[in-house]
């Protein structure tokens, strides 16, 4: 039988309470307590704590179909705080901030060059650092709560760098280098990890879905229970290295003839790439008209479907997402890659695209940090409806003033 003290029943019901709010976007504190199953002192006084804390505010009257005073209605408090979401990915960096209502409001895209995993995240931190300073003082009882990087690469459960194929980074602590720059809570993950968190907390409130991005390698960020599976050491998802080709090409990793190397979209890119003799810039979207690449594409289909089979009848997963920048502009890849899937042992219930695209990484990130700062089992902001009718960039884009 599971026992707690008073304190540790307070926060229970803080946590509840939160979960509530964020899910609804707004309640009156009847509707809370009606719908949390609290008594109504218990609600007033947790309500009131989190007013003072400024976590949430009090907003427009509620419309009554009965007669009576009209109640007030709660919800987070947008202007109390925000995170900040990294996504490392060898020389391009994204940052992304959201505040307390999960609203990304700014994004920053940067061009590095090529160094050690410490020093490319205080070069980082200071080139961020004014926009830092400049949104603490919008954001107020608490300016930046939290900050939380990905890394495409293996991290041990102490969130430690441990290998990195394209960068070849090694045993980087970089929650001690950002320590070091802003006294905040850091958190650091993979970022297939991130980038399936992304897609739970605004499109997919379930409690079983698998995120695969398919950029420059594979990864795989696992959703169970709704929670992020890391494994035993933390290593649970490099999927990009299981192999499907015996004796296959050489990876980085030391095996051969890893998935990644025939179903990642740089190795789509390579094989197009091989019937030009000279540098001409043709966009791989417009190839994928072009009926000269139709063994090159089929070959890549197939081998993705080889490993998307062997996903789904270990995992079983409710919902897939693939994401990937060939694949979020083409969903027609989605159909083709079905037909690969045709053994009677498969069972899933959707494969979509990512809606969150090359930014899944950074609004993850920045989503698990307010997940955290806020002490809640998962985040909901798809009643919130930021991304509705358009892509993350489309959306995110009137929101970068720097």
């Amino acid at each position: 039988m599971n026992t707690g003290d008073a304190y540790y029943i307070k926060n229970l019901n803080r946590k509840i309470i939160i979960e509530h709010i964020l899910r609804e976007k707004s309640l009156s504190r009847s509707e809370l307590a009606r719908w949390t199953g609290l008594n109504k002192a218990t609600v007033s006084s947790q309500v009131s704590s989190l007013l003072e804390a400024g976590i949430i505010q009090e907003t427009r009257v509620g419309d009554l179909l009965t007669p009576g005073r009209k109640p007030i209605l709660i919800e987070m408090n947008e202007k109390g705080g925000y995170s900040l979401g990294i996504d490392i990915d060898h020389t391009i960096v994204r940052a992304v901030f959201i505040d307390y209502k999960g609203k990304p409001f700014f994004k920053k895209k940067l061009e590095i060059p090529e160094a050690e995993a410490p020093i490319i995240i205080s070069e980082v931190i200071e080139i961020l650092r004014p926009l830092i300073q400049y949104f603490n003082d919008s954001f107020t009882p608490r300016g930046l709560i939290g900050i939380c990087i990905g890394f495409h690469g293996i991290l041990d459960i102490e969130g430690r760098v441990v290998f990195t194929p394209k960068e070849k980074w090694a045993d980087a602590d970089i929650k001690q280098v950002v320590k070091s720059k802003l006294d905040v809570p850091t958190y650091i993950d993979n970022n297939a990890n991130l980038s399936a968190y992304g897609e739970q907390v605004y499109f997919e409130n379930i409690p079983d879905m698998l995120c695969i991005t398919l950029y420059s390698g594979i990864g795989l960020g696992i959703i169970n229970n709704y929670r992020i599976y890391r494994g035993f050491k933390g290593f649970a998802g490099e999927i990009g290295h299981m192999i499907v080709h015996p004796d296959g090409d050489q990876c980085s990793c030391g095996n051969k003839g890893c998935w990644e190397l025939y179903a990642s979209e740089q190795a789509l890119v390579k094989q197009v790439a091989n019937h030009f003799t000279s540098s001409e810039d043709r966009p791989i979207q417009n190839l994928l008209t072009d009926t000269t690449f139709n063994y090159e594409l089929d070959r890549y289909l197939t081998y993705l479907g080889i490993g998307l089979n062997n996903i789904v009848n270990i995992f079983n997963p409710q919902r897939i997402v693939l994401n990937g920048a060939i694949i979020n502009e083409n969903p027609i890849f989605i159909r083709e890659v079905k037909k690969k899937l045709i053994s009677k042992m498969n069972s899933y219930e959707e494969i979509r695209f990512s809606h969150l695209g090359e930014y899944a990484c950074a609004i993850g990130g920045a989503a698990y940090a307010i997940k955290k700062y806020l002490n809640v089992n998962t985040l909901n902001f798809i009643k919130y409806n930021y991304f509705t009718g358009e892509t993350c960039e489309e959306s995110l884009r009137y929101h970068s003033i720097c």
